[in-house]
């Protein structure tokens, strides 16, 4: 699991900032939303233009150097914070969990692909170091990788994706198995947003260039319109042949209209939504950065989607502005955050223990960092 991430000099964030995913209380209620000490399900809060956005932008930010997907436009653009100044560049390191075992991966970049350093630490061992700044001679201390060749002068090849495309492993070894483990989390994370475009996604690829088509060819049109019935959206599905395939349609007294143009924005919002939750269902995914996530939804229908979210294993990170879903009936006070100067865990704003009785929702109206 995703433990912390820490960020400098990357968009919004000047100074490091930090994400901390671990949490010491002992709240009796809600359990599931923590496992083993690190937050499995949780909401950040925050104005607009707090960087709730660049933060699950920073998050997946290593999907892009690890993994063989390219990049998204959204990446690209403003990459490194306006107040950097010359010489300096983006910071990253992450903080995973693999039962009991710490995994720290840290590093630079001058750009969304120009690697400066990379460091990697498997229960606090040095398994994987360069820094381009001396020179192009990597360190890999991992077995099975001895006979690789450490001279990397490529600085948009990533070492860790040298490693995981260039070795084979020794599994019986230990530090070798959570390498592999960290490859296989970082290759299950995901950033997305239902407010706009199908195609505002981070670290994963599309399975096909139409939504419909996945759940048509995954045999869940019916569990799709379940899904939306579930939702308050009182409908039936089919499909219909088109000249450019498949889609799914809308059967209205006899006739057919198509999913894509009948449909209104929150409805399409929860296509898009459900086109990740059967990856999400079907243990696809590790982790899941949803960005404002309930733009178009009635406070029920959040409600419904988060109770979803904390009945699958997939670490998930939601932002939202609904206060209607601060509330103990759905998480604990650990798994809320307020973005602000600092990201602070809602028990962390108020002076008193917070039990599961207390009205969140209201507390935090009467705080002064309300936002």
């Amino acid at each position: 699991m995703l433990s912390s991430v820490s960020i400098k000099n990357f968009r919004n964030f000047s100074g490091w900032y930090d994400f901390s995913l671990q949490s010491k209380k002992q709240y009796e209620f809600n359990v599931k939303s923590v496992v083993n000490g690190i937050i499995n399900t949780s909401i950040i809060y925050g104005k607009n233009g707090s960087g709730k956005s660049n933060l699950g932008l920073a998050t997946l930010d290593l999907t892009s150097h690890i993994n063989d997907i390219p990049l998204r436009p959204a990446l690209n653009k403003n990459y490194l914070n306006v107040k950097v100044a010359k010489g300096e560049f983006a910071e990253f390191k992450y903080v995973f969990n693999f039962d009991g075992i710490e995994v720290e991966y840290q590093y630079g970049k001058a750009d969304a692909s120009t690697t400066i350093y990379e460091k990697l630490l498997i229960d606090s061992q040095l398994c994987v170091e360069i820094d381009r700044r001396s020179g192009n001679l990597a360190t890999i201390n991992l077995k099975g990788a001895e006979s690789l060749n450490k001279e990397i002068s490529n600085p948009h090849i990533s070492v860790i994706k040298y490693i995981k495309s260039n070795a084979v492993l020794d599994k019986s070894h230990p530090l070798s198995d959570v390498f592999n483990q960290f490859i296989a989390f970082v290759s299950g994370m995901v950033f997305f947003r239902t407010l706009t475009k199908t195609a505002d996604y981070h670290g994963q690829v599309l399975d096909s260039g139409k939504l419909s088509k996945t759940i048509i060819d995954a045999d869940k049109v019916d569990d799709f319109e379940k899904f939306l019935n579930e939702a308050g959206i009182k409908c039936q599905l089919s499909t219909k042949e088109y000249a450019d395939g498949e889609n799914i349609v809308f059967n209205f007294d006899g006739k057919s209209i198509d999913f894509g143009v009948a449909a209104s924005t929150g409805t399409l919002s929860l296509g898009i939504f459900y086109y990740w939750w059967l990856k999400l269902e079907s243990n696809q995914l590790t982790f899941v950065y949803i960005d404002e996530f309930d733009a178009y939804y009635h406070y029920s229908l959040s409600q419904l989607i988060v109770k979803k979210l904390t009945e699958i294993q997939c670490q998930t990170v939601l932002t939202t502005h609904n206060l209607s879903i601060l509330s103990n009936d759905l998480l604990r006070p650990d798994c809320y955050f307020l973005m602000a100067d600092s990201l602070y865990p809602f028990y962390k704003l108020v002076d008193k223990d917070l039990r599961s009785t207390h009205n969140l929702e209201k507390i935090f109206k009467g705080l002064k960092y309300e936002g």
